[in-house]
């Protein structure tokens, strides 16, 4: 499959406002054009990343060493287009289990207006994943700034730049920002990850089950806990891809293609599809990238989580004040995966972003805050022309259009209605019985939850009711129907001890014989 880009041609005497709010004048552009976005049906027998996947622009190799002393094969793209002899530089780092081509659009945008961009694919990802197939798939997400650190600043002369991560990159730039504060002018986050802290162990009934421990720092021990979870990725097929990266999933008991609450795009957009034809080709192509792409995609929940433990004092999140460079926070107001389930947060503008901008605030280094209507956890893909516009306008001025005003952000929780309260309280006391039977009186006779009657969901809520260990509701919706003032919509978040989780979309009790009980969404 292809895709194909357009010849960008900026003459070098045109001088306009590209960009409401964004650059002043144009500077002066060699002519350039990105690459065809050649994404070939994965062959066993080549490098798929090597040779059947084309980035938007042509990959160059570096080695380097971390402080273990291994060494890295780092691919990246380093283009600049411009005529300044020191142009500013914008560092673009890619999300867990994501890979540099999928930036081609910002990067478009930045070299438009005279930047020099760079974007390395992270050991054990993309295109950096052939020439380390052999190297610790337990490399740590510091292992690998201590690479590109070498990379970036000794070997390419890149004494400062803005840095931009997307999800775990966020994380990754705020690691970076706070081991090598000299070489970070500033910070761009996109739906970042390390804006909340995890615990290092979680109950299971009378077991506790180690999440993010030392001791899982070897892949041996790892697999023990996180085995299933590579297993589930090497597993991912065409149609699961397809219908996951899209808000979509097949209902095992209908059969039937349904909407999700988690997914990736939001938008169909040219990126979207080429993220989408390069998973999906690597099902097919060489086993051992293959692998070693599913394998780093699931470790790196864990390289992620041991920097943010709740009870680690040198935790990143902790240490985020002491970055004093500007910084761009972004997210998308319908990002399905920030807050995390584990953080035990619910609420992404009042659990997120509000505590980490009163941190920096007070720290004397305000962020800028946009939140986009509309976006999922790949906002440049979702909108990629608005999106790129705002990153390069914040590189080159400091300055975005249409920020948030968090002094308007309000706490989102609304008090239990006296009517219901004694329904919720007495669910709360049995469900933490885990007597099933007790439970199941709390179900209407036809409860319908995302396709599954009530005698499914109650096979399911039995067979992980031992990860239960608290039962507490934070409402944010209470809407009786309109149609009929016994059926109510309900939204907002459960802490169940383990994992806070979301209320299914559309949630509904009802009251049956004067007896309020759980109704499901219906679907």
């Amino acid at each position: 499959m292809k895709y194909k880009h357009s010849l960008i041609i900026l003459p070098i005497f045109f001088i306009l406002f590209l960009f409401a709010g964004c650059v002043g004048v144009s500077p002066q552009i060699k002519p350039f054009a990105l690459q065809p976005l050649k994404v070939e049906k994965g062959s066993p027998e080549k490098s798929f990343w090597h040779d059947q996947v084309n980035y938007p622009f042509p990959v160059k190799y570096a080695r380097a060493r971390d402080s273990k002393g291994e060494e890295w094969e780092v691919a990246y793209m380093d283009e600049y287009y411009g005529v300044e002899a020191k142009p500013g530089v914008l560092v673009l780092i890619h999300g867990k289990g994501s890979f540099g081509g999928y930036f081609g659009y910002v990067m478009k945008v930045a070299l438009e207006n005279g930047l020099r961009v760079i974007v390395p694919d992270l050991p054990h990802c993309g295109k950096s994943i052939p020439g380390n197939l052999n190297k610790p798939l337990s490399r740590s997400l510091q292992d690998t700034r201590e690479v590109l650190h070498d990379i970036i600043v000794r070997q390419l002369g890149v004494k400062r730049a803005t840095y931009m991560g997307h999800s775990m990159g966020g994380q990754w730039v705020l690691g970076y920002a706070l081991t090598y504060p000299a070489a970070v002018g500033k910070i761009i986050l996109e739906s970042s990850a390390g804006l909340e802290e995890y615990p290092v162990k979680i109950k299971a009934g009378n077991k506790e089950i180690l999440m993010f421990d030392d001791s899982q720092k070897d892949m041996k021990s790892w697999k023990i806990v996180w085995g299933t979870r590579l297993k589930e990725g090497l597993l991912q097929d065409e149609e699961y891809l397809r219908n996951f990266y899209y808000f979509k999933y097949k209902n095992p008991q209908t059969g039937r293609i349904e909407p999700s609450r988690t997914g990736f795009f939001i938008n169909d957009t040219e990126y979207a599809r080429y993220f989408t034809e390069v998973r999906i080709a690597l099902n097919q192509a060489n086993k051992r990238e293959h692998y070693n792409f599913c394998a780093e995609d699931a470790r790196d929940i864990y390289s992620l989580g041991i920097e943010v433990r709740k009870d680690d004092p040198q935790s990143i999140y902790k240490k985020i004040k002491n970055i004093s460079v500007p910084i761009f926070l972004t997210f998308g107001d319908k990002d399905p995966l920030i807050p995390t389930p584990l953080s035990g947060k619910s609420n992404l503008q009042w659990d997120i972003i509000k505590p980490v901008y009163e941190v920096l605030k007070k720290a004397g280094n305000t962020p800028l805050v946009k939140v986009y209507d509309g976006a999922g956890h790949f906002i440049h893909t979702d909108f990629p022309e608005h999106y790129a516009r705002d990153v390069v306008s914040f590189v080159l001025e400091s300055k975005v259009g249409q920020l948030d005003d968090i002094a308007e952000y309000r706490a989102p929780e609304i008090e239990f209605p006296e009517t219901v309260r004694p329904f919720f309280e007495q669910y709360r006391r049995d469900i933490l019985t885990y007597d099933m039977k007790k439970i199941s009186v709390h179900y209407a006779a036809n409860f319908r939850q995302d396709g599954c009657a009530r005698d499914a969901f109650l096979k399911m809520l039995n067979n992980n009711i031992r990860f239960v260990n608290s039962y507490e509701i934070k409402l944010t919706k209470f809407e009786p129907d309109i149609n009929n003032p016994h059926i109510v919509f309900i939204d907002g978040s459960v802490d169940l001890g383990p994992v806070t989780v979301p209320f299914a979309d559309r949630s509904m009790i009802i009251k049956e014989n004067g007896v309020w009980k759980w109704y499901g969404n219906q679907k």
